[in-house]
């Protein structure tokens, strides 16, 4: 008797928790496509708008910047969209992996492919990708940036076909 009311109590609720979770999945989804559309906007407001007030920026240099205010990271942005950007969008971001570590908590990895660029200074970069980790949270109101985090992919950098640790001794012979 215990293990039908089990029974009858889990297949009862997991549409329920599965709904929830495809419907947190897709607002997830929609946060980031929203991010994205005002990264390629040089949208600086639009991008505040979609930060959590205590959001934190991990820039492709390492730098860690955590923001005071919606205002300052809108200065930020705007003054990186003039000066570094000069006017010219960035590449759009897509998602290849979204991870729930809570209801509330999400984490988001997408990929950019950025073309040769040239310094100010002269130098040339090669074509390079790009993974953005973001951190989004669930608030009144909606979800959120809370962080972001960016990795370049320099060209050499890929991953070889096999693994140092998935290959084993025999394999090395």
């Amino acid at each position: 008797m215990k293990r039908k009311l089990f029974s009858v109590i889990a297949l009862a609720v997991m549409p329920v928790l599965g709904g929830e979770t495809s419907s947190a999945e897709q607002q997830v989804r929609e946060l980031i496509q929203r991010w994205d559309a005002a990264y390629c906007s040089l949208d600086a407001a639009g991008l505040a708008a979609l930060a959590a007030p205590d959001f934190e920026l991990i820039n492709r240099l390492g730098q860690w910047t955590p923001m005071s205010s919606r205002a300052e990271l809108e200065r930020m942005w705007s003054w990186g969209f003039t000066n570094i950007y000069r006017g010219v969008p960035g590449p759009r971001h897509t998602i290849e992996r979204m991870r729930f570590l809570s209801a509330n908590t999400a984490i988001v990895q997408t990929h950019a492919s950025w073309p040769a660029l040239k310094l100010d200074n002269g130098m040339d970069i090669p074509p390079h990708g790009e993974i953005t980790t973001f951190v989004a949270v669930k608030q009144p109101g909606g979800w959120r940036v809370a962080s972001e985090s960016i990795h370049n992919q320099m060209p050499g950098d890929e991953l070889p076909a096999t693994l140092p640790w998935n290959v084993s001794a025999r394999d090395t012979k």
